[in-house]
């Protein structure tokens, strides 16, 4: 225990150092001003939980690298679609292909294909999901979800289809609390316009808390 205790500590103070200097993608993709958003102290305190819990609750495991690389790049994502509602490939699609590498090498160092198909599968199945519905909705799902909801699948799925299910409906109800509570930025429609990259990052972290 205390050496876990150590790990976890060290996951935190690189997460502070790798929140700070994700922060610069931050702001280089937002793309109107924003201080708050940019701030290189606002990436360290969202950055450095997520390490330190991932780190206690995974344990120091191959898994925790690929987690803490798709955890380091999902903050500075959550920051731009809250501010902007988008999520920029030039950050999604480097923070999957890393998954799926870092996924790639754990199946050939320990000869286990299955959890890699598995990974796999689920990220064919929830972006294949969120592509019908980003057809269904004529927009209402962005492209930037499609992949986001990719990258959920391939981390969670890794773990099993449970984590997977939990994950998605983490999300939806996270982005049904969003629409409820005051504040929700409106359209000219008066629907309401919610950050949906938030909500899914946030329920893949969670699923893969609960499950380690």
């Amino acid at each position: 225990m205390t050496g876990n205790w150590w790990w976890t500590a060290g996951a935190l103070t690189a997460g502070l150092v790798l929140g700070a200097a994700a922060s610069g993608l931050t702001r280089r993709f937002l793309r109107r001003e924003c201080a708050l958003a940019g701030s290189w102290w606002l990436g360290a305190v969202l950055t450095a939980p997520i390490l330190g819990l991932l780190c206690w609750c995974v344990g120091v495991r191959g898994e925790l690298v690929v987690y803490g690389f798709v955890a380091v790049l999902a903050v500075p994502l959550a920051v731009i679609d809250w501010c902007e509602h988008r999520l920029p490939r030039a950050l999604i699609w480097p923070q999957l292909t890393g998954a799926m590498l870092g996924f790639a090498v754990l199946c050939l160092v320990r000869h286990d294909p299955a959890p890699g198909v598995r990974a796999l599968a689920a990220l064919v199945a929830t972006g294949g999901l969120f592509l019908i519905l980003a057809v269904a909705t004529s927009g209402g799902v962005g492209a930037g979800d499609v992949s986001a909801a990719a990258v959920i699948g391939l981390v969670t799925g890794w773990g099993g289809w449970p984590q997977v299910a939990g994950a998605l409906l983490t999300a939806s109800l996270l982005a049904l609390v969003m629409v409820a509570v005051s504040g929700v930025r409106q359209r000219d429609d008066d629907d309401a316009v919610v950050p949906f990259g938030p909500c899914l990052l946030a329920g893949g972290l969670a699923m893969t808390l609960v499950s380690g």
